[in-house]
């Protein structure tokens, strides 16, 4: 079974984070320590090859909620989500980046648990372990890792001056020492089953010290990984596994010597012939759209920059000269990026704004059509980009002048 490297974060870039590689099967932790800020990730960069990167981020970053449902959990109820949890937050819903758990049920009316945290916050840590490398597959807040007590009871361990609380599968908290009292008052003063020593707590509150279990607070966590399915690494933020993380468990080092250059070969050979079948794809296209545009000319494949520059010279001052001269532009980005597929094209000539829906490889190729475009002095405007399957899906609207 592959290792883990867990990695817990601070609430910013500035905090220290704590780390530990887990090898499951054994139950045995390899190495831990602690980072004193973001900056230093790039000792994990190393540490990081052939293990699968678990981030646990701090749970008062992260609220956990149980929202009611009017009937079973569909898609036209997750789409219908935000607005139903309006009324429970204090900021923008636009704001939040909501992740989708587990329906369950509340007495007999159906019920959906959602993860919540400020987007930015999450894109510029998901960012952060681009930048150094750490490819990411799966991000929990860190007291849900914590096991379930019975019921009536909490369990809570420390972590770096904080008590991390769990009670039942989806409520959990992080509390400063000095306000243990009010907190456990609001909870109803719940029986404590407690992972680390319990220094801080009213002497009212019953204890049940797990001194057995005692361990470092991520080897804990880490034991406690199977159990919990959920990952805030979802939709617009979901990661595929890469298949090299477990080739060097399976193959050996004599195999891949062997076929590494009658591989790469293979390989390059495939994408040239793919490249050039996608290039021969977006001159049709042109091609297409220049034909509808202009019917009954004869199209030179070769030449249709200079077909589509001699019809701008024809029609300028007339109604079409803004959509041409708009849609002129995208011949560089055809010859120049691969795998973009225009699927829709809408022009308002009084706004002179061409607005493209088009299907990407990835979201780095929509920014680099963008770049393009800017280049040649257009103002640029890219949309929402989603995921559909292999493929990402967006718009971008380009506006010349008025």
């Amino acid at each position: 079974m592959t290792e883990i490297l867990l990695i817990r974060t601070g609430q910013t870039e500035q905090e220290l984070l704590n780390w530990l590689i887990y090898l499951p099967q054994e139950q045995e932790i390899i190495a831990s320590g602690e980072l004193s800020n973001a900056s230093h990730l790039t000792e994990l960069s190393e540490k990081a090859q052939s293990r699968e990167v678990i981030v646990l981020l701090p749970s008062d970053q992260v609220q956990l909620k149980t929202v009611a449902l009017p009937t079973k959990w569909n898609r036209k109820l997750e789409q219908a989500l935000p607005y139903m949890l309006e009324e429970d937050i204090a900021c923008d819903v636009d704001d939040l980046f909501i992740a989708v758990g587990e329906p369950t049920m509340l007495g007999e009316q159906h019920a959906i648990r959602v993860a919540m945290t400020d987007r930015e916050w999450f894109e510029q840590w998901l960012a952060l372990f681009a930048e150094h490398d750490l490819s990411v597959y799966k991000i929990l807040p860190d007291a849900l890792l914590l096991p379930v007590g019975d019921e009536g009871e909490a369990t809570a361990i420390e972590l770096n001056n904080q008590w991390l609380f769990k009670q039942g599968q989806w409520h959990i908290s992080a509390v400063e020492p000095s306000w243990l009292s009010n907190y456990l008052t609001a909870l109803g003063n719940p029986n404590i089953k407690h992972f680390s020593p319990a220094n801080h707590f009213p002497e009212s509150v019953n204890l049940h010290a797990q001194t057995n279990e005692y361990d470092l607070p991520l080897a804990l966590f880490a034991k406690q990984l199977d159990s919990v399915k959920f990952n805030l690494r979802q939709g617009l933020y979901q990661l595929k596994k890469k298949s090299s993380l477990w080739w060097g468990y399976w193959k050996g080092a004599a195999i891949i010597a062997g076929v590494a250059l009658v591989s790469t070969v293979a390989i390059k050979s495939i994408e040239l012939h793919q490249l050039n079948s996608e290039l021969e794809i977006a001159k049709a296209q042109v091609v297409d759209r220049y034909q509808k545009a202009f019917p009954g000319v004869k199209v030179r494949p070769n030449l249709i920059k200079s077909q589509i520059k001699g019809a701008l010279d024809r029609v300028q001052g007339s109604s079409e000269a803004g959509f041409l001269d708009l849609t002129a532009n995208l011949v560089d980005v055809f010859s120049q990026v691969s795998e973009f597929t225009l699927e829709t094209l809408r022009y308002d000539k009084r706004r002179n704004e061409l607005r493209i829906r088009a299907r990407a490889k990835d979201f780095q190729t929509f920014g680099k059509v963008k770049t393009i475009l800017e280049k040649q002095g257009l103002t640029v405007e890219q949309g929402s980009l989603n995921n559909d399957g292999d493929y990402v899906v967006g718009e971008i609207k380009l506006r010349g002048a008025v």
